[in-house]
């Protein structure tokens, strides 16, 4: 079964692909207001009447769309990767139990799993990226956000680089700045809709890509897992295990379960649950693979299957959660609690990057250099 480092490893290309797609979106808006801004007003006015033809625009589309098609084929190529891996793992029950372990080729039920995970989770994708927009304050209200295509943010940015062209300010830098600094803050983002309450909900692209690919990970592995013991007569479930676990799943990550515990324990009826080994477990609400959770199981023969990790392993990755890391401040935080800090100032770094890229593209150095200070400052606290 492929560790955490091992998947994070397949996604990463992934990620940084849709980091490329933004960042080229930003840098291409930004290289024109650049050039909006070395003309004469009325050259100025002139190149905006051919821009406003389409031509930028349908490039940056075609880009997108090249981008996306690479996307595709990668995150098909990852869930076919991790169903194999997971269709390799359960040999030793096939034999156990005595029936023929064939090639995944050959085995119809994991093939059709297989395809429908890596279609359904490339389906996600597109539609995602169909939806993407940059989400843009409203001039009159600046504490209302809305989502903007980016043709439309295209053509807001260069009608505004060519009103600052043609005004006569002294400083056309600091004219466009906050177009720049809107563009950079927003980056792409998936723009959701709630349809009762009408509110809009923007998450940057990169991680609702990567949090897309892993939900399609942890699908395949279920359902691969789930057949697989159907097909060699499963009577029990391990749950994965992971450092830094939620308190929630801690207790139970690692220990062996019979199939009825399980259903137990994945119930919503709120009675406790005993593992293999007759410990017994309170009821918590958060079923295993849900909300976020990292976990999943493998299923397993009872009494064959040696569990992957004793009991003093299990207790010293408890250990190391817990002991976690003391902020100057005093306060305490579980490696937990670091992991979830993390990723928000992985997200900063990134929209203080996309805000470098944007002001270099636009020829703004000190807005540049401001961005870059804030990079090193937000590295130093992450390290």
């Amino acid at each position: 079964m492929l560790s955490e480092e091992a998947i994070e490893k397949l996604v990463k290309p992934i990620i940084d692909r849709q980091e490329k797609i933004n960042a080229f979106v930003i840098k291409a808006i930004c290289d024109r207001i650049k050039e909006i801004g070395s003309l004469t007003p009325s050259d100025a006015y002139a190149l905006v009447q051919i821009l406003k033809r389409g031509g930028d625009v349908r490039k940056i589309n075609a880009e997108i769309a090249r981008q996306t098609g690479l996307q595709i084929k990668d995150i098909k190529r990852i869930i076919r990767e991790v169903a194999l891996d997971n269709y390799l793992d359960a040999r030793p029950y096939y034999d156990y139990r005595m029936l023929p372990y064939v090639p995944i080729t050959q085995n119809a039920p994991i093939m059709r799993i297989t395809k429908a995970i890596a279609e359904q989770t490339a389906e996600t994708y597109v539609n995602m990226a169909k939806a993407q927009a940059f989400m843009m304050r409203d001039l009159q209200n600046p504490k209302i956000l809305r989502p903007t295509t980016i043709s439309k943010a295209y053509y807001s940015a260069i009608d505004e680089a060519v009103q600052a062209a043609q005004s006569g300010v002294v400083d056309y830098n600091t004219a466009i700045r906050r177009t720049v600094i809107q563009l950079a803050d927003s980056g792409l983002r998936y723009v959701t809709y709630n349809t009762e309450s009408g509110k809009v909900y923007g998450q940057r692209m990169d991680t609702a890509v990567r949090r897309n690919i892993l939900d399609g990970v942890r699908a395949i592995n279920q359902a691969v897992q789930d057949e697989v013991g159907r097909q060699y007569g499963a009577d029990g479930k391990e749950i994965t295990v992971h450092d830094y676990p939620a308190v929630d799943h801690a207790p139970v990550q690692g220990h062996q379960f019979t199939n009825e515990e399980y259903a137990k324990l994945q119930s919503d009826s709120g009675e406790s649950f005993k593992d293999v080994n007759g410990v017994t477990f309170e009821h918590f609400p958060r079923h295993i693979g849900t909300l976020n959770c990292r976990h999943f199981t493998f299923s397993i023969i009872v009494g064959f299957a040696n569990p992957t990790y004793s009991d003093k392993e299990l207790q010293e990755i408890l250990d190391r959660n817990e002991e976690g890391y003391t902020l100057p401040n005093g306060k305490h935080m579980t490696m937990y609690d670091c992991t979830q800090k993390q990723r928000q100032y992985e997200t900063r770094i990134r929209r203080a990057k996309d805000g470098q890229i944007a002001a270099v593209a636009a020829g703004d150095d000190t807005l540049a250099q401001e961005y870059q200070a804030e990079i090193s400052k937000l590295q130093k606290e992450y390290k």
